[in-house]
């Protein structure tokens, strides 16, 4: 772990809260069905499986991931495919149950699949994003995040102002990810405090190759609890996302 000589009393602090991650840039090129993308068309055979919301509206297909292409982390399963819906309001579902598809078996092949999403012509406009794109994955290790309780107990009032913000620098939890540490624009929920819900199943932060942005330059979260992700049992994510 790169630091610099500032944090040298640091150090086996923070190489001890280390987390695997994976780092999510994205490429503005057309998807098979079966890719790990941010928006455009989902893995789909027929446009009747599609999820509904509440109110039985289509729901705004936000990513997939390809777990066969993204660098394994613990407890995720090694293959198939993850979908996250939410509902598509102005409030990008945020008061509505999102849903979160595991796929355990796909082909890649394009024969009986949808090619175009069969709603999103429909949607009211409230996307978070520009451009619908492919994700590149790099598998990453990321120290504790400044969100986290053990943080400011560690380190508030008790380094200099030089290492507090070299500290920021290097823990702020921002970017697209899935594992590792989340960040909370404005303040983590009592699931993620409590341990509840704490694993990182996908954070979508600003980006400027899509145009990712939740709200006033804020991002979103799905967590899960490490024992659901073991079971794979996606029915009960939390789903969040905060703006300034």
């Amino acid at each position: 772990m790169e630091l610099p000589e500032i944090l040298a009393e640091q150090r086996d602090f923070l190489e001890s809260t280390l987390r695997p991650s994976v780092e999510i840039s994205f490429e503005l090129r057309p998807t098979k069905p079966w890719e790990s993308k941010l928006g455009g068309c989902p893995y789909l055979a027929d446009a009747a499986d599609y999820p509904r919301d509440s109110e039985g509206r289509p729901m705004m297909f936000l990513a997939q991931l390809n777990l066969d292409d993204m660098p394994p982390l613990p407890d995720f399963p090694r293959t198939g495919l993850l979908q996250f819906f939410v509902g598509d309001d102005e409030l990008y579902g945020l008061e509505e149950k999102c849903e979160v598809r595991y796929l355990a078996e796909y082909r890649r092949e394009e024969a009986g699949l949808l090619t175009e999403n069969p709603f999103e012509a429909a949607y009211q406009g409230y996307q978070p994003f520009d451009k619908a794109g492919a994700m590149l994955f790099t598998p990453a290790e990321k120290p504790i995040t400044t969100e986290c309780e053990a943080f400011s107990e560690r380190f508030f009032n008790k380094v200099s102002e030089e290492q507090w913000d070299a500290l920021y620098e290097i823990c702020y939890a921002s970017g697209c990810r899935v594992g590792g540490y989340p960040v909370f624009v404005q303040s983590s929920p009592a699931y993620y405090d409590d341990g509840e819900c704490d694993v990182l199943l996908l954070q979508l932060d600003l980006d400027d190759e899509c145009g990712i942005m939740f709200g006033d330059s804020g991002n979103c979260t799905f967590l899960i609890s490490r024992e659901a992700l073991q079971k794979c049992d996606f029915s009960e994510v939390e789903y969040d996302w905060q703006c300034c």
